[in-house]
């Protein structure tokens, strides 16, 4: 079999694994462990510390004893966490399974694309992540249907366990079937980790620090991050409670809201990417201006039909700013020390999710779901005005 069917084998199963327990997640926490909403805010924060407090460590295992073996740990973990999660429908082991899947998901961040580019030798890699990311959209697609269909069939909770034990089937196949025959080490001679660290992140800061566009995008990153963490967990509490969604009623409307986001997410990618010709911070301007709108209408929407389409427009202009900002960052971004700087970009998201999410669950669980939503929409002005900022500048 060819590497590169390997690669999209492996990584588009993983993605229909765990599309299959989050189109359901949100059903399960509010109607099966019946978390209040900031329990509902923490469990993603403290996933997102976890990615934060492991991202460098487990990137200097793949580097330092190989990416296969990276992936496999970082599979299993995930498998691990959602049985874990499906099994004890309690905040506690939801929170534990929440670091796991963090943990897990840093042993495959970057190792999984660093182990193909180093057994094709550099060659063809454009086409292989291309095509690698159609494989694993397909994957995240039949996952809905999956998870629909297992969940009327049988119930959430099982579903997700059925996921997880598969995530770990998906780990030891692995191991037996990923090759590795090109890894080398790339531990220097006579240096330390926390020395190859220190002088990465270095690197890195002195450039963003070193450009007034960039420093404004990092805060603007951060202002998403902060924004994000609070609306993503909420979101489904508050088509559930405000609703009133029934268990099995909510299963299909949850599978509807994934399914056709991700059908307009691929429209709406490729009408930016066809017609904003370097445009980019005033469409970040318009976008963001408009998030805000349609994030408060969300929350305050008194029908349920226009709490769908709100819903469906606010995720079409969210999924606009990140490919945007990726173009703006990398524009403007050395070649050397490029992925570092890049990788502080993305702690930047992970620090504003650890931070606002928390504030975000205070308030919804004081005030209401609508009043956190509200919050995280008012979170995001301040990232409206650095982005006039680089429009006038960029």
């Amino acid at each position: 079999m060819a590497i590169q069917h390997i690669y999209y084998g492996v990584t588009g199963t993983r993605s229909l694994l765990i599309q299959m327990v989050f189109t359901l997640n949100a059903i399960y926490y509010v109607s099966v462990a019946e978390l209040n909403p900031l329990q509902l805010v923490l469990i993603g924060t403290i996933m997102e510390l976890s990615v934060l407090l492991f991202e460098l460590p487990t990137g200097l295992t793949a580097d330092r004893f190989g990416r296969k073996l990276s992936l496999v740990i970082g599979t299993g973990v995930l498998g691990f966490a959602h049985i874990l999660e499906g099994s004890i429908p309690e905040f506690w082991a939801i929170a534990a399974a929440s670091a796991s899947w963090g943990l897990g998901w840093t042993f495959i961040s970057g190792a999984e694309q660093a182990w193909i580019a180093d057994e094709l030798e550099g060659r063809q890699l454009e086409q292989v992540f291309l095509r690698g990311a159609q494989y694993s959209s397909f994957g995240r697609f039949l996952g809905i249907v999956l998870s629909v269909g297992l969940a009327t069939l049988f119930t959430v909770q099982a579903t997700i366990i059925i996921a997880g034990a598969l995530l770990t089937a998906l780990a030891a196949g692995a191991f037996f079937i990923v090759p590795e025959t090109k890894f080398i080490r790339t531990k220097r001679e006579g240096s330390s980790g926390l020395a190859d660290i220190a002088e990465a992140l270095s690197g890195g800061f002195g450039q963003i620090r070193g450009s007034r566009t960039l420093t404004a995008l990092a805060i603007v990153t951060l202002m998403w991050g902060l924004a994000s963490e609070g609306y993503d967990r909420l979101w489904g509490a508050l088509f559930i409670e405000d609703f009133n969604l029934l268990n099995e009623e909510a299963i299909y409307w949850f599978g509807f809201f994934y399914a056709l986001a991700f059908l307009l997410n691929i429209i709406v990618l490729q009408i930016v990417e066809r017609y904003v010709k370097g445009r980019y911070a005033s469409v970040l301007l318009i976008a963001n201006t408009l998030l805000v709108a349609s994030m408060l209408g969300f929350a305050w929407a008194g029908a349920f039909y226009a709490a769908v389409l709100l819903y469906f427009v606010t995720g079409a202009l969210r999924n606009i700013n990140y490919p945007l900002m990726n173009i703006m960052t990398n524009e403007r971004l050395a070649s050397k020390g490029r992925a570092t700087a890049l990788s502080m970009f993305g702690q930047l998201d992970a620090f504003g999710q650890i931070a606002g999410g928390p504030i975000v669950g205070l308030i919804a669980l004081y005030t209401s779901i609508s009043g956190g939503i509200t919050a995280s929409a008012l979170l995001l002005v301040p990232g409206i005005w650095f982005i006039w900022k680089l429009k006038k500048t960029a």
